[in-house]
């Protein structure tokens, strides 16, 4: 888990490219994470582990957003906020 409830976070250009018909340029994190699994029916022992989280931007709620998710579209390296300012 990276992320915790109350957690503020700057969206990369990815992200701003998502959100720009709401004028985001950060997310709220919402939701104490939930831990989802995902099942593949045909090798019944294979199941995948990941947890998703709500966020709000611009006071607009989006549930069940996957950690990943997230993390892709998050400023978090020095590239991302060069290319940023």
């Amino acid at each position: 888990m990276v992320f915790k409830r109350g957690d503020i976070f700057k969206f990369n250009k990815q992200g701003s490219q998502l959100f720009h018909y709401l004028s985001g340029s950060v997310g709220l994190i919402a939701s104490s994470p939930v831990k989802m699994y995902e099942y593949d029916f045909q090798n019944k022992s294979e199941k995948t582990e990941y947890f998703v989280y709500d966020i709000i931007v611009c006071g607009q709620l989006f549930m069940d957003i996957p950690e990943e998710f997230i993390k892709r579209i998050t400023q978090n390296d020095e590239e991302d906020i060069k290319r940023m300012e």
